[in-house]
């Protein structure tokens, strides 16, 4: 994984999984957006200057509860193919099921450390 966009609008945790992405893949772009407008605007960018991602980790709620899945839903409309992992610190059962539901490529629940990190990616680059 070359190229990786994180969209967090905590910039403590986008600063945390940065730091362990790079000590675990070693990513030679990556992104940073705080808001699903900011992400919409580089994944548009990124298409028009033909720049493939490889990865998006997505927090699931942004600036509203469960927020995250509609872009979740976009991406894997338009993107089919991009792996996107749901970085939350939700773990309800039912928030969970409903995540699940739109399929993303991974499910980290905070906090995040290398082994759920490596466990995950992992899981995608084998998929």
């Amino acid at each position: 994984m070359k190229n990786v966009l994180i969209i967090e609008d905590s910039k403590i945790m986008a600063q945390i999984l940065a730091q362990l992405l790079r000590n675990c893949i070693q990513p030679q772009t990556l992104l940073y957006a705080n808001s699903i407008t900011q992400a919409e605007a580089i994944l548009e960018k990124s298409k028009l200057v033909g720049h493939t991602l490889d990865c998006i980790f997505l927090d699931l709620n942004l600036n509203a509860p469960l927020d995250g899945l509609s872009l979740l839903s976009k991406v894997k409309v338009d993107c089919p193919d991009l792996p996107v992992v749901i970085v939350t610190g939700e773990n309800e059962m039912e928030t969970v099921k409903t995540v699940i539901s739109h399929k993303p490529s991974g499910y980290i629940v905070k906090p995040l450390s290398m082994k759920k990190l490596n466990q995950c990616i992992e899981k995608i680059t084998q998929a």
